[in-house]
């Protein structure tokens, strides 16, 4: 049987994330400043590379950083399946999959007009303030139930996880909710093409991939802590080997290994 090795270190893969996440983000502020001063209507890559686009370069990413978040819940929930909260984490993993889902597809966007028009700001969102992007109300609500739902279960994770995962959760949902909040309250006060909103438009993407990007670090540590090294069998290779062997031979697999967190 040969069996190789793979280890993974957190840092490695969460480190280039973050340098992209960090050149998004600079290119896009960049971009949107030229805009801004400027005074063009158009900018060359400016739709393609902004953090306010939804049809981008970095929406794309923000959506494979969920997509990602999910696949290692995923992983993580089927090591921890015989566990009291095998449950949860697969269902962390769904809530995650429909996340990356709603980031590629602006699922959310699509209920600020009839949340706008029962706080009777009308059509454009006039008077709201904080809610002008009237999304985040029902998004508070979602927030505080799956809080209370899952607080149980975060409480039993080793103190180092649990710490690792509500700072990602804090980190992304201070962008996500809590600066599109003031984001809102400027885009109605000043207007869409000022450098104050892009610049919270940074600083709440930002936030959000960041977020993310923390998630999966400590995802990957936490399988570090609690497995350390992982045994993946592919089943097929039994069925080859007998095929093109002279004798039978036991399944190959492949061990991938996690580097102990310290």
């Amino acid at each position: 049987m040969d069996i190789r090795k793979v280890s993974i270190n957190p840092w490695a893969v969460t480190l280039p994330l973050a340098l992209v996440a960090a050149f998004l983000a600079v290119v896009s502020l960049s971009l949107a400043s030229y805009w801004i001063l400027s005074q063009q209507e158009y900018v060359t890559g400016f739709a393609l590379l902004s953090l306010d686009k939804e049809e981008s370069i970095p929406a794309l990413f923000s959506t494979f950083l969920l997509f990602a978040d999910a696949i290692v819940l995923l992983f993580v929930a089927t090591l921890e399946r015989d566990s009291r909260d095998g449950r949860k984490w697969q269902l962390l993993a769904l809530g995650f999959t429909v996340m990356a889902m709603d980031e590629n597809l602006a699922l959310h966007e699509r209920i600020i007009e009839p949340m706008r028009h029962l706080l009777g700001g009308g059509k454009g969102g006039s008077h709201l303030g904080i809610f002008y992007f009237a999304w985040v109300i029902p998004a508070l609500g979602m927030i505080a139930v799956l809080g209370a739902y899952f607080l149980p279960f975060l409480l039993r994770l080793p103190r180092r996880t649990m710490f690792a995962l509500m700072t990602a959760a804090a980190v992304y949902l201070g962008g996500a909710v809590g600066v599109e909040l003031i984001e809102g309250w400027w885009r109605e006060g000043h207007g869409y093409r000022t450098l104050g909103f892009h610049l919270l438009v940074t600083l709440e993407e930002s936030m959000e991939m960041a977020g993310a990007i923390l998630l999966i670090h400590a995802l990957l540590r936490h399988l570090a802590r609690r497995f350390g090294d992982v045994q993946l069998h592919f089943e097929g290779a039994a069925a080859e080997e007998t095929m093109y062997a002279p004798s039978p031979t036991a399944p190959s697999s492949v061990q991938a290994a996690s580097p102990h967190a310290p």
